[in-house]
């Protein structure tokens, strides 16, 4: 898991660098007023999500995982927390999607809260944990970058 400013994204080159130099230039594009939809950077490795949305308690979500994609997720607008553990012993709740490659895991233990504004990013790896879109109710413009295993160092 990275946490970080967007501003410091090119430290990150030697992460994934073809994503992350495609990246630089379309992120700072980004805004509030960015429609809703996918933009496709490279065809089945790396897009772009954009949605809008209203944070849920944490109490009341799932850590996820994904094994063939990174997430980059960065706010446009609001502010949300982004759980996330390592904790190895929580129980799959939902059995790997291959299709939509996500599976979900029971929310108890210990976690680490990120606070997420705008500005800044947390990017977690295939198979990392996290449990995104936490807060009080309150309505978020959200980007969430897919980035590929392939194209990760």
């Amino acid at each position: 898991m990275i946490f970080d400013d967007v501003k410091n994204l090119q430290n990150y080159v030697s992460l994934a660098p073809e994503a992350v130099k495609l990246l630089i230039p379309v992120l700072a594009e980004l805004s509030a007023d960015t429609p809703n939809g996918k933009t496709i950077l490279i065809e089945d490795k790396l897009f772009i999500l954009i949605s809008r949305y209203d944070t849920n308690a944490t109490a009341e979500g799932k850590f996820e995982i994904h094994r063939n994609f990174a997430d980059l997720q960065m706010l446009l607008d609001g502010s949300e927390d982004i759980c996330y553990t390592g904790d190895e012993t929580l129980e799959c709740v939902s059995a790997y999607d291959e299709k939509n490659d996500y599976a979900l895991y029971a929310r108890n233990g210990a976690s680490t809260h990120l606070a997420l504004k705008p500005g800044n990013f947390a990017i977690f790896l295939p198979e990392e944990k996290h449990l995104p879109g936490r807060g009080d109710g309150t309505p978020v413009v959200k980007a969430v970058i897919k980035i590929h295993k392939s194209l990760l160092n």
